[in-house]
């Protein structure tokens, strides 16, 4: 994939805009002791480079504050279907905070661990596969969400104000919603 000059500066601005809160105010020795680093935006732009195109599904699983997805949202990735897992929770809040500022669905960012499947099984898998879901309004108001492919992905529970986060995110997903 070929990216142009002009993307390439508005992905280092962007970085720019935000390399002092990519370490959540941590000191050099603590990032070193937990092996974290920022990917420049010269290494995000030879990765995004690597790509054939940027039509489908973009994950990365070690996110830290979000360089990779912000560079590819803005060399055209969607980012409905931009997702990212981070260990750190004031590093993933950083990233949910910047990456949702490019349109990412807050669901798609979670606080978890790459190594452990079920960062990807619970987490992040029944939004990106979901076919449809079905949703009931509990006599509590909480709203319950069942969302399946060919088998039950995950079933959910959840305030309205939370559900109707979810929802959207299965909508512009094109999931197929049945409410009973």
């Amino acid at each position: 994939m070929i990216i142009s000059d002009n993307i390439k500066a508005e992905i280092q601005a962007e970085y720019d805009n935000w390399k002092d809160k990519l370490w959540a105010g941590k000191t050099k020795e603590e990032r070193q002791k937990l092996g974290q680093f920022a990917t420049p935006p010269q290494l995000t732009i030879k990765m995004l480079e690597k790509f054939e195109s940027l039509d489908g599904n973009v994950l990365d699983p070690c996110l830290g504050a979000g360089n990779l997805i912000a560079a590819a949202i803005i060399a055209g990735a969607d980012p409905s279907k931009c997702y990212g897992i981070e260990l750190d929770p004031v590093v993933h809040k950083v990233a949910q905070l910047r990456l949702s500022k490019l349109g990412v669905p807050p669901c798609n960012i979670v606080q978890g661990d790459a190594l452990d499947p079920k960062s990807y099984e619970e987490k992040l898998l029944p939004f990106a596969s979901a076919a449809y879901a079905i949703v009931h309004k509990e006599e509590s108001g909480n709203i319950s969400i069942v969302v399946y492919n060919n088998k039950k992905l995950k079933s959910l529970d959840l305030p309205r104000a939370k559900a109707n986060t979810v929802l959207a995110t299965l909508k512009r997903k094109n999931v197929k919603l049945f409410k009973i």
